[in-house]
């Protein structure tokens, strides 16, 4: 009798993709401790308080589990840049775009490394433009009295400190965030802005979502805050392995325009059926100088809003991540579903031409903990889309 010898075949990426996909939804290992924490991870994480940030724990695990170190990974939707930075942290080099100029401050301050002693010269320019900017403002004329989603803009500050912080926004706004430093030292300041405890300028609010102001009014220091946030920040977090980023910012169906050979794409687009991101931070998207009328015409530029008229939308958004990635280049998205709209199979139907789907995966979070804040709108469930480049 012959013994007949088999041979195997070698897995193919897609089968390995798939595999590696299948295994990270059946685990989920984002939801085990100490990665459940609600405060694990990078302290620069929380550089600023933003609404809609992804779980750092679950960028963590989507580029440990699916890119190898040295890889470019791109994040064309960053938000605050949880995924370029978790990239960095692990030794990738992590790319973060997004068209939100608040987005765009916080993402490069973390992605780049910052010079302490430019950042002290800067602080003490801040200082002094404050010192000569700060005016007192007659009472039928103060700026934004008549704008506001939750509260008027000045109902939530001390007339002197709100006098400081509109000197402070015209420094900024001058400037035009051209350096790491600045973008530090102005997401120091974005965080700062508003919440419910000592740390921030405003009245009693959320750190978050700047609910309505309550209690009295008390007048605080601007750069002395900036200040104690910038101490606290240096004085946490390590940067063993950190691979310095880059930060674009626009839109992101310009981005053929600025970066290409990428090795994967992984981002989280805004919740078909969540809540506004330009609403819910509207104050800080106003100290990064939006204007009143901004937010009227938000829905026209933001893919948030395109994607309700006509979900369309994201065949030209495969379309760009096709030619911005390398041969078997891997798409992970990370999904809201709602009553509305089952987000992953729309997506993955749209996809078809230039990529094929790999797998598909849900997780019910109508059960896991708001942290005080209702957040999601009516989405039932997250969904990870795994895609890799046709």
């Amino acid at each position: 009798m012959v013994n007949v010898i088999t041979k195997q075949e070698t897995p193919s990426e897609v089968d390995k993709f798939k595999n590696k996909a299948e295994k990270f939804m059946a685990k989920l290992p984002y939801r085990e401790k100490p990665y459940s924490g609600r405060n694990w991870g990078h302290s620069w994480h929380s550089l600023c308080s933003y609404h809609g940030k992804l779980k750092p724990a679950i960028a963590h695990f989507l580029i440990k589990e699916f890119t190898e170190e040295g890889q470019t990974i791109l994040d064309p939707m960053s938000g605050v840049g949880t995924i370029p930075f978790e990239a960095c942290l692990q030794g990738r080099i992590g790319i973060g775009n997004d068209l939100s100029e608040m987005a765009y401050a916080v993402t490069r301050a973390k992605l780049e490394i910052t010079n302490k002693e430019k950042v002290e010269r800067i602080l003490t320019e801040l200082e002094d433009y404050i010192g000569k900017n700060t005016v007192e403002y007659p009472a039928d004329d103060i700026p934004y009295s008549d704008f506001g989603l939750n509260g008027k803009v000045p109902e939530y500050f001390d007339p002197k400190t709100y006098s400081e912080i509109i000197a402070a926004r015209k420094f900024f706004i001058e400037r035009e965030i051209t350096s790491p430093e600045e973008a530090f030292i102005f997401s120091c300041f974005l965080h700062v802005l508003h919440g419910n405890r000592p740390y921030a300028l405003s009245r009693n609010s959320h750190p978050l979502t700047p609910y309505a102001p309550t209690g009295e009014s008390i007048y605080k220091k601007v750069i002395t805050h900036i200040k104690n946030k910038i101490e606290l920040s240096y004085k946490k977090g390590e940067w063993d392995n950190f691979a310095e980023g880059q930060t674009i910012f626009g839109d992101l169906f310009d981005l053929p325009e600025k970066v290409n050979n990428v090795d994967a794409i992984i981002t989280s687009p805004p919740f078909f059926d969540s809540i506004r991101f330009y609403s819910s931070n509207w104050l800080r998207l106003w100290l990064s100088g939006w204007e009143p009328e901004d937010y009227k015409n938000a829905e026209m530029r933001f893919l948030e809003g395109k994607q309700k008229r006509d979900i369309n939308i994201y065949i030209e958004f495969f379309k760009i991540c096709s030619n911005l990635l390398k041969d078997n280049g891997k798409v992970i998205l990370h999904l809201g579903k709602s009553k509305k709209c089952d987000m992953a199979t729309e997506l993955a139907k749209l996809a078809t031409k230039y990529f094929q789907v790999v797998y598909v995966g849900d997780e019910d979070v109508e059960s896991l903990e708001k942290h005080g804040i209702s957040d999601k709108g009516s989405t039932t469930a997250h969904q990870f889309l795994f895609l890799i480049k046709n």
